[in-house]
């Protein structure tokens, strides 16, 4: 099991999730303080941590080699994406501690994403909680330069909705120089503004799955190979294999989420009130094209496409609200909420390997505090 505490927070998340799901009206404005506070504690745990988390000494190493080797005219070509490497070096010239570091990456990931979620999901609290497990301990806690990358793109959905290209491309563009993986959702700008019936995207989950056996990230050449390689440097591997068979209880999760969203898809394309729903089910859609299409390939399968992923918790927000009656609307927002706590549990395992099962801080582990004492140029 996770710490206490984790579940503790979660626990809490879950409460205000049922406020916002059974009020009758608007109430973001009553519940803006305690989402902001459940923010900051988010920021302030992953961002003090110590030793826990996938790729955690990786990440050490990482900023020790930084301010070692890497001189300021060589950010570019290290190796590391530059925003890592820039933001080493300026709290290692500061001699500040490697936790400022995981701060620093903490902040403006969760900040970005839970001001996303604010302003676009009918439920905040509901979707911070869908991202807190697991995605809070596998990229926020874990893969932080992911995380931060995928945090900048759900902030250029803005863009997208108001048919900004220019600035989307700038956030694009900076988001790939956090993680390279950011560049899968350059069609985003496009795919979120396109029509697309049940019917037909029904019809692309089907025709996804139909040509997986002919291995099409393979078409794509050195493009795609380049992207394997850097998720694979983020130490992938790292998360312990849970046993399954090639049909998994995650593909029985990933039917069910698709038994959700098209059973109410005509409905919420005919009577939804918010104008967000298209774009946002096409982009979640998006991500199970590619999913089953590189299906072969557990790296391009799940790594790759999770930035289109991260959108589902405000899509399954909105299907809630806009739901026919009552019975759907806590049959939905139940069904969810049992498969996150039980996720909880299957989590265990990787909790252990990755230290979630303690609640280890740099009050309580040293390894958080690396001072780098001489910097290089």
């Amino acid at each position: 099991m996770i710490h206490p505490v984790f579940y503790l927070i979660m626990i809490i998340m879950t409460f205000y999730s049922y406020m916002e799901v059974s009020s009758n009206y608007n109430i973001k404005p009553k519940i803006k303080i305690p989402y902001i506070c459940m923010v900051i504690v988010l920021i302030f745990i992953t961002g003090t941590r110590g030793n826990r988390g996938a790729d955690y000494w990786p990440y050490v190493r990482f900023f020790v080699g930084a301010n070692t080797f890497i001189r300021w005219n060589q950010i570019f070509d290290s190796g590391v994406e530059p925003t890592y490497i820039i933001f080493s070096k300026i709290i290692g010239n500061l001699h500040l501690p490697f936790f400022i570091l995981l701060f620093t990456f903490a902040t403006i990931s969760i900040s970005l994403r839970s001001s996303f979620y604010y302003k676009f999901s009918p439920y905040p609290f509901f979707t911070l909680l869908f991202y807190y497990m697991p995605t809070y301990f596998f990229q926020d806690s874990g893969h932080i330069r992911q995380g931060a990358s995928i945090a900048i793109c759900l902030f250029s959905f803005q863009y997208i909705t108001q048919r900004k290209l220019l600035k989307f491309l700038l956030s694009i563009l900076i988001a790939y120089y956090f993680h390279k993986t950011a560049i899968i959702f350059l069609p985003a700008y496009w795919i979120a503004n396109i029509y697309i019936s049940t019917f037909k995207a029904f019809l692309l989950i089907v025709l996804s799955i139909l040509i997986a056996p002919l291995e099409p990230y393979n078409w794509f050449g050195e493009i795609f190979n380049s992207l394997s390689a850097d998720t694979l440097s983020d130490a992938y591997n790292s998360y312990q294999k849970l046993g399954e068979s090639t049909f998994s209880v995650g593909e029985i999760v990933k039917i069910c989420f698709l038994v959700i969203i098209f059973s109410f898809d005509k409905y919420n394309i005919k009577t939804a009130n918010n104008y967000n729903y298209l774009k946002i089910r096409n982009l979640c859609l998006t991500y199970y094209c590619i999913y089953y299409c590189f299906r072969q390939n557990e790296i391009f399968s799940i790594r790759l496409p999770i930035v289109y992923d991260a959108f589902a918790g405000t899509l399954f927000a909105i299907i809630i609200k806009n739901s026919k009656s009552q019975i759907n609307k806590y049959f939905i927002y139940s069904f969810l909420i049992i498969y996150l706590y039980l996720l909880s549990f299957r989590f265990a395992a990787n909790a252990k390997k990755l230290n979630f099962d303690k609640f280890d801080t740099l009050f309580t582990d040293g390894s958080a505090i690396v001072i780098i004492d001489e910097t290089i140029d």
